[in-house]
C-alpha cells in the first residue's frame, strides 16, 4: 500500500514499513509501485542515493505526479502478466465477492424463511435447510424472486470456479496438481502474479495470506503464523503436524511455481515424486 503525505510518501507491505522522499520523476515511482506491489523493497537501501534529498512541491504537482505514475504502473503491471494471469487474478477476484454475496443472501432467506416456518431452522443443518428453502413454494413473490437471484449465484459461482480450474490447469498444470486450482489461484492473487510467487522462498509461501496474524505475532512478541491459506489444502488442515506439513506443501509449492513459470510444461516426474512424500 502507498500513502502519500505533502511531499512524502510510505510504502507498506506485510514485512516493512518504510519512509522515502517522493521522487519527482513518474517514471521512477511507478518502477517502485511496481516493486511494491510485487512486495520487493530492495530499493529502498539506496533511495536516497539514487533520487537524492527531498523537494519540497505544491499539492497540485504532487497531484500531477501521482496521476502520471498510476497510469504508467498499470501499464507496467498489465505487461508484466500474462493475459491468463490476469484472468485467473480477476476471476479470483471475482469468485470471493460472490462467495459473500451468496452468503448475505443465504442469510436473509434463513430468517425470511423461519418468519413463516418457524422451528424450521432448529430441526436440521445448515445444507438440508437451504433445501428446504429452495423448494419451498407459495410464501410470497418477493421471497420467489430472491430464491432465483440466489440460484442464479450459484450457478455463475461454480460457471467461474470451472473457468479458474480450466486457465490453471493451461498455464500452472504443475501448481495445479500440487495446491489445487483454486488454492493455486488464491496463492498467484495474493503473490501479483504467478512470477511473483515463484520468486518467493517457501517459508513466505507458507505463511502468504496471514499478514494480519503475522504483524499481530510481531507487536505482542508471540510466535507468528504456521500457516496462511495453504491451510485449506487437506495435507495441511487434516494434519496433526500442521506446522511441518505447511512447510512441505509450501516448498513443493514453490519448486511446482518456478516449474510452471520458466518452463510452462507440466513436470509429470515432480508431480509424481511430490505426491510420494
Amino acid at each position: 500500500m502507498i500513502q502519500i503525505y505533502w511531499n512524502r510518501a510510505v510504502g507498506i507491505s506485510d514485512e516493512k514499513s518504510e519512509v522515502f522522499d517522493f521522487p519527482l520523476d513518474p517514471e521512477k515511482l511507478s518502477d517502485i509501485f511496481l516493486m511494491i506491489g510485487k512486495k520487493d523493497f530492495s530499493f529502498l537501501g539506496d533511495f536516497y542515493l539514487r533520487f537524492g534529498p527531498k523537494v519540497e512541491m505544491k499539492p497540485s504537482r504532487v497531484n500531477e505526479i501521482l496521476h502520471e505514475a498510476l497510469i504508467l504502473y498499470g501499464k507496467k503491471l498489465i505487461e508484466s502478466m500474462e493475459k491468463n494471469e490476469l484472468l485467473i487474478i480477476e476471476s479470483w477476484k471475482f469468485l470471493k465477492d460472490l462467495e459473500k454475496m451468496e452468503n448475505v443472501y443465504k442469510m436473509h432467506m434463513e430468517d425470511w424463511h423461519q418468519i413463516y416456518y418457524p422451528f424450521t431452522r432448529y430441526r436440521m443443518e445448515e445444507r438440508e435447510l437451504i433445501k428446504e428453502i429452495m423448494a419451498s413454494e407459495g410464501v410470497d413473490y418477493a421471497f420467489e424472486n430472491v430464491k432465483n437471484t440466489y440460484s442464479g449465484l450459484r450457478e455463475t459461482r461454480e460457471s467461474i470456479e470451472n473457468f479458474i480450474k480450466k486457465k490453471m490447469e493451461e498455464c500452472c498444470p504443475n501448481l495445479t496438481s500440487i495446491a489445487g486450482p483454486l488454492l493455486g489461484a488464491e496463492l498467484i492473487s495474493i503473490a501479483g502474479g504467478l512470477k511473483s510467487l515463484a520468486m518467493m522462498p517457501g517459508s513466505r509461501i507458507q505463511i502468504l495470506g496471514a499478514g494480519k496474524a503475522f504483524f499481530s505475532s510481531r507487536r505482542n512478541s508471540q510466535p507468528g503464523p504456521k500457516h496462511g491459506v495453504i491451510f485449506k489444502h487437506p495435507y495441511v488442515h487434516n494434519s496433526k503436524e500442521r506446522g511441518k506439513n505447511a512447510r512441505s506443501l509450501a516448498c513443493k509449492i514453490a519448486i511446482a511455481a518456478r516449474i510452471d513459470y520458466f518452463s510452462k510444461r507440466k513436470n509429470d516426474d515432480f508431480i509424481k515424486n511430490s505426491r510420494k512424500t
